[in-house]
């Protein structure tokens, strides 16, 4: 790499004839907030930790990768000053020069690419990926041996290697973006099922089946997709209608509960209560009252 970098720690590093470092580094509670003038992919190898990156802290633990553009200030330091808690992170460090001539084999749309060659340009401020398979946990020890042995022929190795490092974060963004979309997708069709069939008795275990997921991988999607669980999610439609039939009708009470699918009185009363901070009764007396 032309010039010198300095690295996390305060040590500064010259070498003038490679293009790509890569270190793997003990972080520890005295490295001090930095800037950087080249991008740098950072990958929590062991431990735990955060992550101060810009105004935010992040937690991270091993498999935790970021992609860290030109300008943003951040330090890694583990969760506790103690040496039995530590966070070790592979670092590697490039100037974008290096892949001026590799920009065809990246997709130019993706928000990894623009965060490597425009980030002025980019709405994300940095990139943050978890590693869940081990996909590059063995790419960074790669690149590291590569670095520290320096056989013939690594830097072309390394090269090789942060080309396809940025190629498998693309994929990775893909994937997210499909997931996102079939999430969407199966949560359009739940909350149709569930507003068709909110007077049965269905439960988690019910709908899971229907759309042939385990219960509590349906239960982490409804969670993220909606804000609340499914229970919550169905509690609100339930008590939703309950509340237009009681604008809208003079039905007993009981029969309004036993139509949006509650058998149990005292359960329905106090889920009405806690939902709309009335009981039934006083909710149509306080509706009927504005009518007049």
């Amino acid at each position: 790499m032309n010039g010198r970098i300095e690295h996390l720690s305060g040590d500064l590093f010259f070498d003038e004839h490679l293009d790509i470092f890569v270190n793997r580094e003990l972080e520890s509670f005295t490295t001090s907030r930095h800037t950087h003038d080249f991008v740098e992919i950072s990958y929590v190898g062991e431990g735990s930790g955060y992550h101060y990156i810009e105004d935010q802290v992040i937690p991270v633990k091993q498999g935790d990768l970021f992609v860290i553009p030109i300008g943003t200030s951040h330090v890694f330091r583990p969760s506790s000053p103690k040496q039995d808690k530590m966070l070790v992170i592979y670092n590697c460090i490039f100037r974008v020069e290096v892949l001026e001539n590799w920009k065809n084999l990246l997709q130019a749309d993706s928000v990894t690419y623009n965060s490597v060659y425009y980030p002025s340009q980019c709405p994300e401020r940095w990139l943050h990926f978890q590693d869940k398979h081990d996909t590059f946990s063995a790419m960074f020890q790669t690149m590291y041996w590569e670095y520290t042995n320096r056989s013939s022929g690594f830097d072309t190795i390394l090269t090789a290697m942060l080309i396809q490092l940025l190629v498998l974060l693309q994929r990775f963004e893909l994937k997210n973006d499909t997931e996102d979309s079939v999430s969407f997708r199966m949560l359009e069709e739940v909350v149709h099922f569930i507003k068709s069939n909110y007077t049965e008795n269905i439960t988690v275990q019910h709908v899971s089946n229907y759309f042939f997921l385990s219960a509590s991988h349906f239960q982490r999607l409804f969670k993220k997709s909606t804000g609340v669980s499914f229970t919550q999610y169905l509690q609100n439609v339930r008590i939703q209608k309950c509340c237009e039939l009681l604008k809208s009708t003079d039905i007993p009470i009981y029969q309004i509960a036993n139509q949006i699918g509650y058998q149990d009185m005292k359960f329905f009363h106090a889920l009405f209560r806690k939902k709309t901070g009335v009981t039934p009764r006083q909710y149509r007396q306080n509706f009927q009252e504005l009518e007049v």
